[in-house]
This record gives structure tokens, C-alpha cells and sequence, in this order.
């Protein structure tokens, strides 16, 4: 009996390290994939992480966050704590529509956004008191590119 109970610790300890490795460890390849500093960047690709979805580094007026990307999103959307980090102004006030049912916000005018090497000026950003750290990338920046979805990359395209 004793030695069923040592053998079971060992293969908790060894499926327990297993999961840490592969937690950690198991991305093989890069989130963003060519970004380069000569500005002629014609596409990005994005790999998805091991929840599904696609994650890019970015900022909000120079302001780092980290976006999801979110194609069912009509905005840019960030949570309070963002905005004002991001020095976001006052805004119009709105109402959206979330999984989570109606939500109050505002909507600020004019934002610089930067999703990886990709930079649009002039967007207009939902501030959604409720979200989290992450912030949504939508369609308001996403539809001035070809999004393209096969397996598990996203590819953002510059349109000629």
C-alpha cells in the first residue's frame, strides 16, 4: 500500500512539472512575425497563443498595452486604467453592446494606435471602464488591412 501512495506522488510531481514545462515553455515560435525597421512593411503575422487567440505588443499614444485582437470589436477598446495612462481625453459618452450585456463608456477621438510595427492615426478609442489590462484591437483599426486567418496565423496585409 505504501508504495502505490509513493508512486502516485511521483506521477502527480512528474505530470505537474510536465504541465509547467509545457505552460512555459511550449510556444515554438514567434508572436509577430515581420517587423522590420526599414518601413516598408507590407505584412505582419500573428501566431496563436495557446488559448486560441492572437495577441500583438502596441500603444495607445506611445503608451504600451497589449491588444486582443478582436474581430467582432467595432472599436479600439481599452479599459480606464489604460486611458489614463495612454493621457486619453475626456471623450462623448457611449453605450456598447458586450457578451456581458450593455456596458457605459466613452469614445475619444484622434488616438495614435500601434499594433506591433503597424501605426494608424486619428482612431477613435472606446474606454470601457469594466476591461481588464488587456486591450481589444476592432475593426476600426484592423479594417484599413487584409486580414487573413488560416490554421493557427493571422496575417495583418497592408493594402496597396
Amino acid at each position: 500500500m505504501k508504495g502505490h501512495a509513493i508512486a502516485s506522488i511521483v506521477w502527480v510531481g512528474l505530470l505537474a512539472g510536465g504541465w509547467y514545462a509545457f505552460e512555459h515553455f511550449g510556444r515554438s515560435v514567434p508572436t509577430v512575425r515581420g517587423c522590420d525597421n526599414a518601413g516598408a512593411i507590407r505584412e505582419i503575422v500573428v501566431f496563436a497563443e495557446r488559448d486560441g487567440h492572437y495577441y500583438l505588443e502596441g500603444a495607445v499614444n506611445d503608451v504600451p498595452v497589449r491588444f486582443l485582437v478582436d474581430t467582432g470589436a467595432s472599436y479600439v477598446t481599452v479599459g480606464a486604467a489604460e486611458a489614463v495612462r495612454a493621457r486619453m481625453a475626456d471623450g462623448t459618452p457611449a453605450f456598447f453592446e458586450t457578451a456581458n450585456g450593455r456596458v457605459e463608456g466613452r469614445l475619444v477621438k484622434g488616438q495614435k494606435i500601434r499594433a506591433a510595427c503597424l501605426e494608424v492615426d486619428d482612431v477613435t478609442v472606446a474606454v470601457s471602464p469594466g476591461l481588464g489590462e488587456v486591450a481589444l484591437l476592432g475593426q476600426n483599426f484592423l479594417r484599413r488591412f487584409d486580414v487573413i486567418q488560416s490554421g493557427r496565423e493571422l496575417r495583418l496585409r497592408v493594402r496597396p
